[in-house]
């Protein structure tokens, strides 16, 4: 299996890439690869193409493109996460995972129970940090396109600007609201795109439930049992692909 590297800027027509310095650096100072070697490099938005390593010098590596090849296909139900931002290597977690499932894009929340503050979430150096973990998360599963990782907003500014077939909040068993079974979705016609929130640690809290059922959502539960936080990607994107997906 050929070793991914991402590049954003694939021209077919020039034949020859650029890696970008934290690639370049990785292909030669950790995989130890150099010109003749054969990789697939990526785009992020659907292409992947077979190439050989032209040059690899310290941080600088080109690569010459040989031929497309076939990549996996996406959820045929546009989904977005949008997590409440957790704490320390949890928040990494979520997003490792749900970029693993095919999320489309994933919206950090800044929520009344986070324990992150919310001048920590806006840092560049987060976000940053944030798409790094997606990025090596698309590169592991093999997915051709890196889902868009927004700048956090409060769950409040999100439902205002959110356009969504179907929302979905992700409730736990002791919310107090009575959630709808996930089968029940199957009794309406499959969304074209949709959302998962998905809670902090905390719990979301009541006010927030109401803003959200105001705002269309749809409570839902995975069941009875109470859920770590950063299993609930993962979870949550298993169960409506088995939904939805045909």
């Amino acid at each position: 299996m050929l070793p991914r590297f991402y590049a954003p800027h694939i021209d077919a027509d020039l034949a020859v890439v650029t890696l970008p310095a934290d690639e370049a650096r990785h292909l030669t100072r950790v995989l130890r690869l150099g010109a003749g070697d054969e990789v697939a490099v990526f785009d992020g938005r659907g292409s992947e193409f077979r190439a050989v390593i032209e040059v690899a010098v310290r941080g600088t590596a080109s690569l010459r493109l040989v031929e497309p090849l076939q990549v996996t296909s996406a959820l045929s139900v546009s989904t977005v996460v949008a997590q409440a931002v957790l704490k320390g290597s949890s928040m990494d977690d979520a997003i490792r995972d749900a970029t693993m499932m095919g999320a489309e894009a994933i919206d950090p929340l800044l929520t009344a129970h986070s324990d992150v503050k919310a001048s920590f979430a806006r840092r560049a150096e987060t976000l940053e940090r944030w798409r790094r973990v997606a990025l090596a998360s698309v590169k592991q599963s093999r997915r051709a396109t890196l889902p868009v990782i927004s700048e956090p907003r409060t769950l409040e500014a999100w439902l205002d600007g959110s356009r969504f077939d179907v929302k979905l909040l992700f409730v736990e068993p002791s919310a107090a609201c009575r959630p709808r079974p996930l089968r029940s979705l199957l009794e309406g016609s499959t969304p074209a795109r949709a959302a998962l929130l998905l809670g902090p640690e905390g719990g979301w809290a009541a006010a927030e439930i109401e803003a959200a059922l105001r705002k269309g959502c749809i409570p839902v539960s995975l069941g009875p049992l109470t859920l770590r936080a950063e299993s609930m990607a993962v979870a949550s994107l298993a169960a409506v692909a088995a939904l939805w997906e045909r």
